[in-house]
């Protein structure tokens, strides 16, 4: 194996040392009374280590978020999701994918710190539409999306997520049916 490759998986393995003893200790403690020290010292990593690869504890969640999208998008079939991301399937399967995350999203929202996912979604959204570059008029309608799917989302796990994924799901694709994003608009889009 080259050096660089092995330096990159023992790097990234690090990383993943790091996140792992945070949301651990995040389940114990309060965010804000975790010390780097605390961090290393549950991670079995140095000091330097530690700021070779991250600058705050803020930073260790974001990436995290950061691979949890990275996660979903390879999941998908990318052949449609540019234009299909908001059919009752593909909503249905992000419901699911987040749910997995539940414990993750209950910390940041313990931590003050759910803005964390709103992110993500943003992150998201204007990477498989292809708008990172484009206006914030031409982003909006993406952010005013991902901000509902945000906060259903959160009201719901906040709520013990007693209702079903599939109604939720119902719930979300029934309001977006015939308010859909494209970014080119066909008639064949438009009978859907």
């Amino acid at each position: 194996m080259p050096i660089r490759k092995k330096s990159r998986s023992a790097n990234q393995f690090t990383k993943q040392c790091i996140m792992e003893a945070l949301l651990q200790l995040m389940h114990t403690q309060e965010y804000n009374d975790i010390s780097i020290t605390d961090i290393t010292r549950r991670a079995g990593v140095s000091r330097m280590s530690y700021y070779r690869n991250y600058s705050s504890k803020d930073e260790i969640l974001r990436d995290y978020m950061y691979q949890i999208i990275e996660e979903y998008v390879r999941e998908l079939d990318t052949a449609d999701i540019r234009s299909g991301f908001q059919t009752y399937d593909h909503i249905l399967h992000s419901l699911k994918y987040l749910r997995k995350y539940k414990d993750y999203v209950l910390c940041l929202q313990k931590a003050n710190r759910a803005e964390i996912v709103l992110h993500g979604l943003d992150m998201y959204m204007l990477t498989v539409t292809e708008t990172t570059d484009k206006s914030f008029l031409e982003k909006s309608e993406l952010y005013y999306y991902s901000g509902a799917l945000y906060n259903i989302f959160m009201h719901w796990i906040r709520d013990g997520m007693a209702e079903e994924t599939e109604a939720v799901a119902q719930v979300i694709y029934d309001h977006v049916k015939y308010n859909r994003y494209y970014r080119n608009p066909t008639a064949e889009h438009m009978k859907a």
